[in-house]
């Protein structure tokens, strides 16, 4: 009886897991409480799963940003003001 419940609750919590969506893109990146860059671009790269979330800067100073989140919303690659998590849009990805 103990392993049919732990078999489903790993079943439940697998199916929450696969259908918890893709990161999405927050619209500015602040630094020092001031807003420094607006999002121009976001798309998943297909051969990871990644969602690519580029900036570019609205200061006088430029630049551009790139961070990437896996597929957990977490930030696998980027600059040193990209957000170390991202929000999660629930919908999946396509």
């Amino acid at each position: 009886m103990l392993t049919a419940r732990f078999t489903i609750f790993a079943l439940f919590t697998f199916l929450a897991s696969a259908n918890a969506g893709c990161a999405t893109c927050d619209t500015t990146l602040e630094v020092n409480g001031q807003v420094t860059y607006e999002l121009v671009d976001s798309y998943m790269k297909y051969d990871n799963g990644y969602t690519v979330c580029e900036y570019v800067g609205t200061t006088a100073l430029g630049g551009k940003v790139t961070c990437e989140y896996g597929n957990m919303g977490w930030l696998e690659d980027g600059d040193n003001v990209c957000p170390r998590f991202s929000e999660m849009d629930g919908g999946g990805c396509f």
